[in-house]
């Protein structure tokens, strides 16, 4: 966890806020509840952050875990999605390369992501069951589409999370165990690619 700025207060509370990481946009303030999105060095009230049930967790905010052959990720920010028969948590940090990530933990299945600049072509058409996209030359097809909700988050995020706000989602599978993931909403899109990770291959450190 960063330490508090106190040069940044909430604009609901007044309380000090994290030091913001150099890629955040979004920070949740440990003391009101409040999500409050940094614009051009203004800070906006955003909303509630949600509740975050307690639940165990593989990954959590600030503990390094190893990700097999990938080395140790530190989650920076938490979102949790409901998708109506359940939930899946997202957590954006960094590798312990410096590469900035997002790590998918769904039901035990755990994914490592990284943000894709160039979207592929298609856009929502590619929103489909059996849809192939390529990226990068790997061939990917649509196994799962589904609606989620962004119901919490905490930590620090590089964009606005609005929480209730619906996003569709695909997956795309490819060759040994890649994956491509998409993502739409009001007034934004968005694509990951990485590689499911196998989870006894990911460990908590300790000490």
């Amino acid at each position: 966890m960063t330490a508090p700025d106190p040069t940044r207060a909430c604009p609901n509370c007044g309380a000090a806020l994290p030091t913001m990481l150099a890629y955040s946009r979004m920070v949740n303030c440990d003391f009101c509840g409040s999500s409050v999105v940094l614009e051009d060095d203004v800070l906006r009230r955003a909303g509630e952050a949600g509740e975050m049930q307690d639940a165990p967790e593989l990954v959590a905010i600030g503990q390094p875990v190893t990700l097999a052959t990938h080395g140790t990720f530190t989650a920076t920010g938490h979102v949790r999605y409901d998708y109506g028969r359940g939930h899946w948590d997202e957590y954006h940090g960094a590798l312990s390369n410096g590469d900035i990530v997002w790590v998918s933990v769904d039901e035990g299945d755990i994914v490592l992501q990284h943000h894709l600049s160039d979207r592929p072509r298609k856009g929502r058409a590619a929103f489909r069951l059996g849809a192939e996209v390529t990226v990068n030359g790997v061939t990917y097809a649509c196994s799962e589409v589904d609606n989620a909700v962004a119901v919490a988050f905490r930590g620090q995020l590089p964009e606005e999370i609005v929480l209730g706000e619906t996003h569709l989602f695909a997956n795309f599978t490819g060759p040994r165990g890649a994956i491509l993931s998409g993502e739409i909403w009001d007034g934004g899109v968005a694509w990951y690619a990485g590689h499911w990770i196998d989870p006894f291959d990911v460990e908590r450190l300790t000490g």
